[in-house]
């Protein structure tokens, strides 16, 4: 009985497994079909990656989605240590409060933190583009802080204190001894929020302007949102997408258990 039970669940797993990620393999191998067709394999060809690669408005797009996910990760890094370090050094209601209200931004589901912003920023009359699409995925740095709280938390202070008993200010503590141990963690956190920043559709999609493209929504723009199915360049496209994703995720990974 216990043998069939075992069974039974990694048919169970099997079949999740093969729902979730049959489909992303499919996609993968019809960027590598030299037809149109999704059904039918006419042989292996680089024709779609070819051009989507000499595609502009795929390159802007592209182009897009690194320089905001870029921009998001250099502040939300700094944000994010600049309230780990403050908040360290509050009493422990106030810090408590505060992780909660951090924690709020994660909790929040996506849609609903990107009608806000859309809403907020149409009652200020600022005008949607690259700018407001930083500033709402910026809202997301606590994922940072998190990071850096977890590395500060494994720290002994006696690190610092050392430092300061042998004569050295609060900046250079800071900068030749706090600042090279959260290395792993500010290198971890700036990760996981690019990967963020670089896969989000519905943030992006709500607080850009018009002729704003990221490569989520070009890809969505490109399927017209109404499920008419992929091109095949459009399937080279969000290949190369989640090749990038996986990358991350691999370094984020690898950086992740040195915290």
């Amino acid at each position: 009985m216990r043998r069939l039970g075992d069974l039974a669940l990694k048919v169970y797993v099997a079949l999740v497994l093969a729902v979730l990620y049959i489909p992303l393999f499919a996609m993968a191998a019809a960027s590598f079909n030299h037809g149109r067709s999704l059904l039918r394999w006419e042989g292996l060809s680089l024709e779609w990656y070819l051009r989507a690669l000499t595609n502009d408005r795929i390159l802007t797009a592209l182009l897009n989605s690194f320089w905001v996910a870029s921009a998001v990760s250099l502040l939300a890094v700094g944000l994010a240590l600049l309230a780990a370090i403050s908040v360290d050094k509050l009493s422990s209601r106030i810090r408590t409060s505060l992780h909660n209200i951090f924690y709020l931004s994660i909790i929040v589901p996506e849609i609903a933190e990107a009608l806000t912003l859309a809403v907020f920023f149409i009652s200020v009359n600022a005008p949607l583009g690259s700018a407001t699409v930083v500033l709402g995925h910026l809202v997301w740095f606590p994922l940072v802080y998190v990071v850096l709280r977890a590395r500060m938390a494994g720290l002994p202070p006696t690190y610092e204190e050392a430092a300061r008993v042998l004569g050295a200010s609060g900046f250079r503590t800071f900068f030749h001894v706090t600042l090279p141990l959260l290395g792993p963690g500010i290198v971890t956190g700036g990760l996981l929020i690019f990967t963020w920043s670089w896969d989000s559709f519905i943030k992006t999609q709500f607080t850009r302007g018009p002729g704003f493209e990221t490569l989520p929504v070009y890809i969505w723009n490109a399927v017209g949102g109404r499920g008419r199915g992929l091109s095949p360049e459009v399937n080279a496209v969000a290949t190369l997408s989640i090749i990038v994703s996986i990358v991350l995720a691999v370094l984020y990974s690898r950086y992740r258990s040195r915290l």
